[in-house]
Formats: C-alpha cells, structure tokens, sequence
C-alpha cells in the first residue's frame, strides 16, 4: 500500500506599510521551483507590467501586474497545479508557461510561444497535465492579473507547483488497500483530472449513469478537479465502513476550502452504485463515517476523493470491517503511475510499479468510445519486485479521434 506525506505551509502577508515590488517582478528575476518540491505561494501585489512583457487586457483593467516562476523540466510530462487564494476585484489571472530554454538561460518570451496559455476564470484551482517536455530545459511561468478596482484585493494571490503525474488519478490507476483498521494518508495535492469521458463528472469514461438524478454518463453531481483514488476487493461477504477525516493543509480560502469525496461498489469501467457522498465540502479539520454497507464476496469498492473547486488538501482515511471479517483480495502490483500523450503518429503509454508480487504480465487494451474495448497487447512484467519499474508502450495504430486505453495486470 503506497502511503503518501505531505505537507504545505502558506503564509499570508499584510500590512498597512507599502510593500516594495516583489523579486520575481520580471523574468530575469524569476523564482526557481523545483518538481515535486510543493507549492510556492506569491502574490501580484506591487508587481508591475515591464516593458515588452507579454500580457491580455481583459475585464477592462486599468494596469497590469506580472510575476515570474522558473522550473527544470525532469520529465516530458508534469502535473501544473495553480490556485488563487484570495477574491480580487478582477476575473483574473491570466497564466502563461514558455519554453523551452537552456538551463539558467534567460530570454524575454514573446506572446504566441507558450505550451501553456490560460485564462482562470473557474475554480479557484485548476491542475493540468502538460506534455511533450523537454528533459532538462527550463521553463518560464508568468502569472497576469488586473486592477479593475472594486470592494475586493485588487491583486491575485496565490500558489503553484510543478508535480510527477500519479497513477491513482482514475478508477483503474486506484491505490490497492490491503488492511482494516489502518489510517491511511493520502493528498491530492498535485494531482490533475485525467478521467476519460464526455464530462468532468464522467468518472468511468462510459455513458452509463451511476448517481440518481444526473445526466448520462454522470457519476458524481459535482465537478472533478483533481481526484485521487481508493479501492479494496472483499473475498467473503461483509459489512463494512469508511471513516474520512484528517484533512488539513488545504489551499483554497474558505468557504471554498475542503475535499468532497465518494464511494462506490463496482469496478472502474462501470463504477455500479454510489454508497456514500461525504458532506461537500468536507471541511478542514472534518471527520465522516460512512453508513455501514455491504459488499458481497468478489465485490470491490472504490472510493474518489477531490478537491472542492479544485483545492489540494491532504487527508486521512481507514477501512474498518464491521462483520463478515478482513477479508481482502491480496494486492499483486503496487501502481504509482500511469499516463498517455501524443506525438504525431504514436501515442505514448507510461505506467512504472513501486512494487510487485508474481505478476506474469500487464494487458493494454484500446477503446473509442470508451465502452467496447479491444486487447492490442500484453508486456512482460518483472515477475517480483521491491524496487521502483518503468515501463513504455508505443502505439502506432491508434485511431484518428478520441483513443481511450485500459491496463490490467
């Protein structure tokens, strides 16, 4: 079982003195975040808009504020994780992330030469995968509001970070728990939304309908984020239930701070029936008890956890069985990562094991709708395992539209 720690420490600055424009005002000052490091939080504040900086007037702004980030790409694929801490008078900020470039290389980049461009006008927090990377160049964040004046800061807040993509960010990339009675930590801080489907409430990447009252192919009533996943199979009939609590370090301000988390009996194509909705949002410093349900021998159950308008928070939970017995189906690979991209006529398949018990090998299959799958390989797997193993699959057939792809071990 893969236990996740991790901490975040924001600190909020203020006072009634002027405060001097921030160090990373522009590009050649830019702060150096590190991968997996956390989040870097910052603020707009007294920032100024340097001559020839890229920027979008929107929302009839009066000036405009930048500041600036630098990260070492250490992989071609990262998680971006933003979020605004405060309510500023403007729609804003505006992001940008340019590069690549040498590292330590300075260069002012110029409009239309992003990998990332994006206007966060949502959710407080939004977390995107970026791919196509370039191994060890650098790259440049610009993070854009406006003044539009107004009762609210007329600067945006806010933290960032650069994450390794993980692998239970969907029902089939789950984390196996394989004991009762354990309190388990788990985050979502750095996680992204990586779902198939039409909707970000389409959980399974089918058009079947799990919650009672949504729309076609909906699992859940509220929008996903960044969701991380839990599941654990019963081998003999049993009652059961889940204690949620724990959540702390969590980034959003209230009362848009917390996680909302929901738990089904299914399996990660077809998710079945929703158990239980914790209270959304599940506040910080919060503790739930699911009711007690019962899952018949063979059964599995999944639990999501995300973040209320895309907070990152972490949390806490435990598996305790109330009858029938621990009876859990024994977990043969231990999944820390599994992701896709695309580079012109091949798609890049990328899973690696933190550990592995009497695997033969994993099953890749293919689908266009999400529904009707078809098996296009099998890759030897390392048979067992204690150390970290990276694996790679390059699909050149793949259909000229929307490919979705399932690994079983």
């Amino acid at each position: 079982m893969k236990k996740v720690f991790k901490t975040l420490i924001a600190i909020s600055l203020t006072s009634s003195v002027a405060m001097a424009q921030p160090a990373n005002d522009n590009w050649t000052g830019a702060t150096t975040i590190t991968v997996d490091a956390g989040l870097s939080c910052g603020t707009t504040e007294n920032a100024t808009l340097e001559g020839s900086e890229c920027f979008t007037n929107y929302g009839g702004g009066s000036s405009e504020h930048t500041t600036w980030y630098r990260f070492n790409a250490n992989d071609d694929s990262l998680v971006f994780s933003f979020n605004q801490t405060n309510f500023s008078n403007c729609v804003s900020p505006h992001v940008r992330i340019y590069g690549p470039f040498a590292p330590g290389g300075r260069c002012l980049p110029a409009c239309g030469g992003e990998v990332y461009n994006a206007h966060h006008t949502g959710d407080l927090g939004t977390h995107t995968l970026l791919t196509g990377l370039t191994v060890g160049s650098d790259y440049l964040i610009q993070v854009q509001d406006l003044d539009c004046g107004g009762p609210n800061d007329g600067h945006t807040e806010y933290c960032l970070g650069m994450f390794t993509p993980q692998a239970n960010t969907d029902p089939g990339g789950a984390d196996g728990i394989d004991e009762c009675g354990i309190t388990y930590s788990g985050t979502n801080i750095g996680y992204t939304y990586s779902t198939t489907g039409p909707g970000s409430e389409n959980l399974n990447g089918n058009t079947g309908t799990t919650c009672p009252g949504c729309t076609a192919g909906e699992e859940v009533t509220y929008v996903v984020n960044n969701d991380s996943w839990f599941y654990f199979c019963a081998t003999t009939a049993g009652d059961w239930q889940i204690v949620f609590d724990g959540i702390a370090n969590c980034v959003n301000a209230a009362p848009n701070n917390g996680l909302q988390m929901t738990i089904f009996i299914g399996d990660p194509t077809n998710l079945g029936t929703v158990v239980w909705n914790a209270t959304s949002p599940s506040a910080p410093g919060s503790s739930q008890t699911s009711p007690t349900f019962t899952v018949a021998a063979g059964q599995c159950v999944y639990m999501v956890v995300d973040g209320f308008a895309g907070d990152q928070c972490d949390y806490q939970y435990t598996l305790n069985n109330v009858s029938g017995g621990c009876n859990l189906l024994p977990l043969p690979a231990d999944l820390a990562l599994f992701f896709g991209f695309n580079e012109g006529s091949t798609n890049f398949l990328k899973w690696k094991t933190l550990s592995e018990i009497n695997t033969s090998h994993f099953k890749i299959e293919r689908s266009i709708d999400g529904e009707n799958w078809t098996h296009i390989d099998d890759i030897a797997a390392s048979g067992n395992s204690n150390t970290s193993i990276s694996y790679v699959y390059e699909d050149k057939s793949f259909r000229n539209t929307m490919n979705y792809y399932r690994l079983s071990q």
